[in-house]
C-alpha cells in the first residue's frame, strides 16, 4: 500500500521553499502495475505514465502586527462619540396618535437555505461556491476555489404579519449584540438601537 508514501511525499513537497516560484507542477506517475505516485516539480521516473497539472502557489501570510495599545482617554473619547452617533441615528419618539405600520420587510433565503429578514427591497448578491475537481474528476479543494454569482430569494412580508416579523428582527439584532460576544461599541449595538426605536414608533 503506497498511500503513506504518497502523503509523506506531498508533505515534503509542501514544505519545500517556493518563494522564488508563483506556481508548482504536480506530476501523477502510474507504473505498469497501476501503483500511483504523486510528486512536485520532478518528472516521473522512466517507465511511468505521466500526467501533469500546474497550480498557483498561495500568497504568503501577512506579517503579524501587534495590537495597538489605546490610552484610557482615547477609549473614553471614542465611546462618547459612538454614543452620540447612536443618539443621532435613532429616530425620535413619535406620539401614539401619529404612529403608523412598520416599514416593509422582506423574508429572504440564501443559496445555502439560510433565512433572514431585511428592509432592503433589492435581493442581495452572493457568490455560491462551486466544486473544484482534478484531472481524475475527484474534488480537489487544494487546487483553489471558484464560485457562481447568485441572488437571494426574497418575498415581501404581508402587512398583517409585519409586527411579528419586526419583533423577530429586533430580537435577533439584540441577540447578536448582547449574547454573541459583541463589544459595547460594536456596530451590532448600533443596528439594534435603530431597529428597536423604529419598532417602538410603529403601531
Amino acid at each position: 500500500m503506497k498511500c503513506p508514501a504518497i502523503l509523506l511525499l506531498l508533505a515534503l513537497g509542501a514544505a519545500s521553499p517556493l518563494s522564488a516560484q508563483d506556481h508548482v507542477t504536480i506530476y501523477r506517475c502510474t507504473d505498469a502495475s497501476g501503483a500511483l505516485l504523486i510528486q512536485n516539480d520532478q518528472p516521473c521516473p522512466a517507465g511511468h505514465r505521466q500526467e501533469t497539472q500546474v497550480i498557483d502557489v498561495p500568497p504568503p501570510m501577512p506579517a503579524h502586527v501587534p495590537r495597538e495599545v489605546r490610552m484610557p482617554e482615547v477609549v473614553a473619547a471614542e465611546d462618547a462619540a459612538f454614543e452620540a452617533a447612536i443618539l443621532e441615528a435613532v429616530p425620535e419618539p413619535v406620539p401614539v396618535a401619529e404612529r403608523t405600520t412598520p416599514p416593509p420587510l422582506f423574508q429572504c433565503t440564501t443559496w445555502d437555505n439560510i433565512a433572514y429578514l431585511t428592509g432592503d427591497e433589492e435581493p442581495a448578491e452572493r457568490c455560491a461556491p462551486m466544486r473544484v475537481v482534478g484531472m481524475d474528476g475527484r474534488p480537489r479543494p487544494t487546487l483553489g476555489s471558484a464560485c457562481q454569482t447568485t441572488r437571494d430569494r426574497c418575498e415581501a412580508i404581508p402587512e398583517e404579519g409585519l409586527c411579528d416579523a419586526w419583533q423577530r428582527r429586533v430580537d435577533e439584532a439584540e441577540f447578536r449584540w448582547k449574547f454573541a460576544g459583541a463589544a459595547a461599541e460594536d456596530p451590532k449595538r448600533f443596528e439594534y438601537e435603530v431597529l428597536a426605536a423604529t419598532l417602538a414608533n410603529s403601531t
